[in-house]
């Protein structure tokens, strides 16, 4: 099984293809979000992995496995369409350590990216031809007060939609035209109930000139949580709230309260669309849905108004109808419902469970309940996991790690904890277990007593060593110098500091304390002569910067603090070093996890350190043991 990925890297150095081979044994993908694009031929899922897969699906709603990127370093909370997708059909997808993407789902090509020091939860894509140039906004909501408007080119903050009433975090919001006035306009609710308006048409120019834009109005809903928001554009008038507890249809113009229909026992409603004029599609968490059509109640039954004003005309539900779900099923679902007026022209609910399964359901024109009147089943139409897609394939080769781990005899398939391709060599080293794999010959280097979080070849970043050489460094803080073509272990570092969670070169002629810390070089020993020899730099989160002495085979010094950091930057931003491009291989480690959500390439520069640095660097303490 071949997948190309292309990993869009969040410092944005020049772009790496990376060819992965897949064995029989499909990745993780425990899917947090999904949509179907406008054409309805392709799918996208995020994963809590980190992933994004594409998927291709045909006239007749088969899915098939396309493409797997690689961008995020941690879970994916929610994607969107990027652009107007006729002309450039691109999707936006946020991590919870506040990456964001834009990707192409034709290629699979990471278009832009950033960081940004928010968790956002929901993404509208918003352009007015008339009113704004450039590519459009996307306004994002999510753990932070109020809605970001940021470029949807360039992914850079251009400013917020404040509330001077309530500020407060966005649950969900949703984009509304009408057509009556000539206004889009912005509807969210906030976690504590709370529905607010903004004005988007007739504030391009003040959010242009950064100005401040407020609410243009504001009502307490009286329910929370909500989990989504819909405008019927068919009447221009009804407007759906959906809450975990019940759904409410209220009179877009007034806001007057129309309707609430609670949810079923022991349900939750996790989402809604509408389908038709007053016709709507609710979902629950569980991954049911129900179909239902409002009719015409004549008579208001909301509290009598005191002030002897006419009743209000309201709505009533009618159930037609529900769809079914497979049995057993325990998985929590992320949903969502396409309706396009193009071909083929299908309604389709879908969704994506955390056990990695996509099941789509083809919602009729005109759904209509059974003869005795009681609710009609709509049955799956189409059900996939990656897995799936993978046995389906009978010509897939045995990975290369099945000849270590039993795979041909059923036995579970082993994880690769770290690998490196020398493509000088045309060789594969990979992690398994304890062991360090050459896969060319299915050589095993024994050395490290814990699992290989990280690989550096050396002589790839720098034709100034030695071909022979690899680095690898482990869960239990040890450090390895191999030569590849024996196997024999030319010094065994250890550290006694935490898990090795990278490994990296210094950039050329960057000067640190008044020393030069260059790609292939670090000062000797003897720190009052600048004699040079030939070194590698380790970075430990626990201990962030740590300088061996290769040639000597022993620990030279170990940096903290502001200096560690602008180390760690300089190795980042060398040409020469490409071992961040790809998420590191450490699981579960929250160090990592922190270092990776706070970091900005832009918050520290090249330059050199204060002369006060010097005098406050610590001599590395405990004991350091060296094997030959």
């Amino acid at each position: 099984m071949l997948f190309l990925s292309f990993p869009g890297e969040l410092t944005m150095k020049a772009s790496v293809q990376v060819v992965t081979l897949w064995g029989k044994q499909a990745p993780a993908h425990s899917i947090t979000a999904i949509l179907i694009t406008e054409d309805q031929s392709t799918i996208v899922t995020g994963s809590q992995e980190g992933q994004i897969c594409l998927w291709n699906l045909s006239p007749e709603l088969k899915i098939s496995s396309k493409q797997i990127l690689f961008g995020h370093s941690a879970s994916v909370t929610c994607l969107a369409k990027a652009r107007d997708f006729e002309k450039q059909p691109y999707v936006v997808s946020a991590a919870e350590n506040g990456e964001m993407c834009i990707w192409s789902v034709t290629c699979g090509q990471c278009i832009e990216n950033t960081i940004l020091p928010f968790r956002h939860t929901a993404i509208c894509y918003y352009h007015s031809s008339f009113r704004m140039t450039g590519d459009g906004w996307l306004l994002c909501c999510g753990q932070y007060n109020n809605i970001l408007i940021v470029d949807a080119r360039t992914l850079a903050v251009l400013h917020t939609l404040t509330s001077s009433q309530s500020p407060d975090w966005i649950s969900c919001m949703c984009l509304v035209h009408s057509p009556r006035i000539q206004e889009d306009s912005l509807i969210a609710v906030t976690v504590a109930g709370d529905l607010q308006v903004w004005d988007l048409s007739s504030s391009v120019s003040k959010i242009q000139d950064k100005q401040t834009v407020h609410e243009r109005e504001s009502k307490a809903l009286d329910c929370a949580p909500c989990r989504a928001i819909r405008f019927c554009t068919y009447t221009g008038r009804l407007l759906l709230v959906v809450f975990s507890s019940c759904w409410k249809v209220y009179d877009y113009c007034d806001f007057s309260l129309l309707w609430t229909e609670c949810s079923p026992s022991g349900q939750c409603f996790a989402g809604g669309e509408v389908l038709a004029a007053h016709r709507l599609i609710i979902w629950t968490e569980e991954g049911r849905g129900y179909i239902y059509q409002l009719l015409n109640s004549g008579l208001s039954r909301s509290v009598q108004p005191s002030d002897g004003r006419v009743l209000k005309e309201t709505v009533y539900p009618l159930l037609l109808c529900s769809t079914g779900v497979e049995d057993n099923q325990s998985f929590s679902y992320t949903m969502g419902f396409i309706n396009e007026r193009k071909e083929p022209f299908y309604k389709i609910l879908y969704a994506g469970e955390a056990s990695g399964r996509i099941t789509l359901w083809h919602i009729p024109d005109v759904p209509v309940s059974t003869l005795d009147g009681s609710p009609k089943e709509i049955p799956i139409a189409a059900s996939c996991t990656l897995q799936e897609n993978f046995d389906a394939h009978s010509s897939v080769a045995g990975s290369i790690i099945d000849h270590f781990c039993g795979a041909d005899e059923g036995s579970t398939s082993v994880t690769i904890r770290s690998s490196v391709y020398i493509p000088s060599l045309d060789k594969l080293f990979i992690h398994i277990s304890l062991l360090l794999t050459d896969s060319g010959s299915h050589r095993i280097l024994s050395g490290h007593s814990s699992s290989v979080t990280s690989l550096l070849y050396l002589h790839g970043r720098s034709a100034r060593f030695d071909p022979s050489w690899l680095v690898s460094g482990s869960q239990d803080s040890s450090v390895i110098w191999w030569d590849l073509f024996t196997g024999e272990i030319l010094h065994h570092f250890s550290l006694q500091a935490g898990p090795v969670t990278n490994l990296l070169l210094s950039s050329e002629n960057y000067r640190v304390d008044g020393m030069v810390a260059a790609t292939a070089y670090l000062p000797g020993p003897d720190l009052a002569s600048p004699s040079k020899v030939e070194a590698a730099l380790m970075w430990n989160v626990n201990c962030p910067s740590t300088f061996f002495v290769l040639g000597l085979g022993i620990l030279e010094r170990h940096e903290t603090g502001e200096v560690a950091k602008a180390i760690l930057v300089s190795c980042e931003d060398s040409a020469l070093s490409v071992a961040d491009s790809l998420p590191p291989a450490l699981e579960d480690d929250p160090c990592q996890q922190k270092y990776v959500a706070g970091r900005s390439s832009s918050s520290y520069k090249l330059g050199t350190p204060s002369n006060s640095s010097l005098i406050q660097r610590e001599k590395i303490s405990h004991p350091v043991s060296t094997q030959k």
